[in-house]
């Protein structure tokens, strides 16, 4: 991976946040849980077991699941890079074709493994994450042996338009009669239509935002976790945590404070 990322910088310059939540952890276990996103996940150290869609799997050392897959994970000695990708971003829809109808696949069906132990340096845990952020966008790149053409990626301005208003108005309550007035649409149109272009339903999607946001002003001004959970729109912090576990399979915290959230 180390010779990839020399020879050929990732194809996107964006910051990661933007489009793929990617933290390192040690996690001892996550329980069942499905999402919205896809989901990428690679082993540092030590193999692992996984429960996907109710199979049991094994000495594992990566995966990659579909949308709204349940899975859990059994991890007490792993060190492991865990990515939540977007649907609508390209590398969502790079994992669009690469997954078609599968539930998951596991990441030796896409890596060598010789590259198991080039996804990031051996001192990584010493490196800011400037640093490690573009072996990140490295390691994601060489999943995909065929790039996606950019004209795959279609933009719509009426989705522009909803994005940014969502962007502007998280802290307010917002459903999809807002977006529908907005866009002169209908109720049912503005929900396929969102549905078509950013391949998650709207409530997902502002829950999804919600959360990045919250996480992102813990992270950041740390102790201010029930102030984000009010600003974003949860009720209170119970509820943030409650939220976050459903989606993620275990406590915020665990990620807010005792893993490496790559922003």
């Amino acid at each position: 991976m180390q010779e990839v990322l020399a020879n050929n910088p990732p194809r996107q310059s964006v910051a990661l946040w933007n489009y793929c939540l990617s933290f390192i952890a040690d996690m001892a276990s996550v329980v069942e849980h499905y999402h919205h996103c896809y989901k990428v996940v690679i082993s540092l150290d030590n193999e692992f077991e996984c429960l996907i869609d109710g199979q049991a799997f094994f000495g594992l050392r990566g995966f990659i699941v579909n949308q709204a897959i349940p899975h859990s994970c059994y991890a007490p000695s792993a060190n492991v890079l865990v990515n939540f990708i977007e649907a609508n971003s390209f590398w969502g829809l790079q994992l669009k074709e690469l997954l078609a109808d599968k539930t998951f696949v596991m990441i030796d069906s896409v890596l060598a493994p010789e590259q198991y132990s080039q996804v990031l340096p051996a001192n990584y845990e010493e490196l800011p994450n400037d640093i490690l952020i573009p072996y990140v966008k490295a390691f994601l790149d060489s999943i995909f042996p065929i790039s996606l053409p950019t004209n795959k990626i279609i933009t719509d301005e009426r989705i522009e338009i909803t994005l940014q208003y969502i962007d502007q108005n998280l802290h307010e309550p917002l459903d999809l009669e807002d977006i529908a007035n907005l866009l002169f649409l209908s109720t049912d149109r503005t929900r396929h239509l969102f549905v078509e272009h950013m391949g998650i339903p709207f409530s997902q999607y502002i829950l999804w935002k919600r959360i990045r946001n919250t996480m992102a002003v813990a992270i950041i001004e740390e102790g201010k976790l029930t102030e984000a959970c009010l600003r974003f729109g949860f009720t209170d912090q119970p509820h943030f945590n409650r939220t976050f576990k459903r989606i993620f399979g275990l406590p915020p915290s665990i990620i807010i404070r005792h893993s490496r959230v790559l922003l």
